[in-house]
């Protein structure tokens, strides 16, 4: 059997990660990527590069699954290369510029339309991937005018991160998610953020935070980031936004301007939550199972206010947690397919994977590994079944040139917590760059 490399080193996901198109996938030529490697895409010798971004625990999981695929499956080599997020993407269109695609490529929600608008992806519909186990909503999730070119790895929904010791260091009670409001949360913050010392605070500044908070802010007032015309938005709903981060800083909430970009640049191992000095982070639900460790084990997950104190009105959806993408000019594709399958519908790797990527979207995988997760991973799939009646309609993909609108509306974010502009003036601003980045 080829050996299996060793892990490249990695560093955790940042909590605040802007999805901007790297420079060199824009030098793409309109007819697609260069072929990587030689063979005509359909057969190869079985050797596959694999790439995906993550951290220590999820380079473990997706090395340890490779390696019991290798045992099972004669004739094949996987190389891997595992990155952090912030280098992923760069060095990801580099190779795609350059025609050194790897054969199997972890996708994110953000990238997809881009990258399957400049023929980089496969088409998987149009292979021996088996998908007849999916959750319809999760398999659906990575397609793109029709065509499948991402499989769900794992689903995950917006979630709020409770700390119990902060809220017992300020004696305060936890809230009841099925009932309370975006008023109950900056009132609750607030009394957190005095009831403890100083440098501790009730909740991360959630405008600062971006996604998903806001998505799920905007949802609750009829709107969405994206629609077919191009922005779900106006300034009015982003300047309702804007007010409620300036009535959690100007409450003490959540901490002052200059903190709260700080943080927005730290590792999640490094954020005032997993430090113990902030009660409530906004994450999507994955992240349990990374914050679980170094708050052992500890860590609540709490669904988001609402506007009518309902939990049916919460707006939350599942989502693609990331995805599993084969290069549309891999020698290999047929190995590549069948490696994917086999990471997304065979319990042997859901035993390994576990929930690490979110819980498994295929149904019968989900349902073998139950008994066997972990107390983090167990709180995660928890989560996600138990809002299961309450979700909303999926939202729209991210369009090609979607990172600029983030890009916009997070500038505007900036300028309004550091008292540069007001909301109104700053949502007008951010709602033009965004129309006029997505034409």
């Amino acid at each position: 059997m080829p050996a299996h490399p060793r892990p490249l080193p990695t560093s955790r996901l940042p909590r605040r990660a802007a999805l901007a198109v790297p420079p060199a996938l824009l030098a793409l030529s309109a007819c697609g990527p260069n072929r990587s490697g030689g063979g005509d895409g359909e057969g190869g010798d079985g050797s596959l590069r694999f790439a995906w971004w993550g951290n220590e625990k999820r380079d473990a999981l997706t090395n340890q699954a490779l390696e019991l695929y290798l045992e099972q499956h004669d004739g094949v080599s996987v190389s891997a290369e595992p990155t952090d997020w912030g280098g992923y993407w760069d060095r990801l269109a580099t190779q795609i510029a350059g025609g050194d695609i790897p054969d199997i490529i972890q996708m994110d929600e953000g990238y997809l339309a881009e990258y399957a608008s400049r023929d980089v992806l496969l088409d998987l519909s149009g292979t021996d991937l088996e998908t007849s186990a999916f959750d319809p909503a999760a398999l659906d999730a990575g397609t793109v005018d029709g065509g499948l070119f991402a499989i769900n790895a794992g689903i995950n929904a917006p979630v709020l991160l409770a700390n119990p010791a902060v809220f017992e260091a300020a004696g305060v009670e936890m809230p009841d998610d099925s009932t309370w409001t975006w008023d109950e949360l900056v009132d609750l913050a607030s009394r957190i953020t005095e009831g403890t010392e100083d440098g501790t605070y009730g909740v991360q500044q959630l405008g600062i935070q971006g996604d998903p908070p806001l998505s799920v802010f905007l949802r609750q007032l009829g709107a969405q980031r994206f629609s077919d015309e191009g922005i779900g938005f106006t300034a009015e709903h982003l300047q309702q936004w804007m007010e409620l981060a300036l009535r959690l800083q100007d409450t003490g909430a959540a901490p002052p301007a200059d903190v709260a970009v700080e943080e927005s640049g730290q590792t999640v191992d490094q954020s005032l939550f997993a430090v113990g000095r902030c009660a409530l982070q906004s994450q999507w639900s994955n992240q349990i199972v990374t914050l679980d460790g170094p708050l052992d084990g500890t860590v609540v997950p709490l669904r988001m206010p609402s506007m009518t104190g309902s939990a049916a009105d919460a707006q939350l959806w599942y989502k693609a947690s990331m995805y599993f993408s084969v290069s549309a000019s891999s020698s290999n594709q047929d190995a590549a397919v069948a490696l994917v399958d086999w990471l997304v519908n065979s319990p042997d790797a859901g035993r390994i994977l576990l929930a690490e990527r979110g819980v498994p979207a295929n149904l019968d995988v989900r349902e073998a590994i139950a008994g066997e997760l972990g107390a983090s991973d167990a709180k995660a799939a928890d989560f996600i079944a138990a809002i299961a009646e309450e979700l909303g309609d999926p939202p729209h993909i991210t369009p090609p040139g979607g990172s600029a609108v983030g890009d916009a509306v997070q500038r505007a974010m900036e300028d309004v917590v550091f008292g540069r502009a007001d909301p109104a003036t700053a949502s007008a601003a951010a709602v033009a760059e965004a129309e006029a980045a997505l034409g």
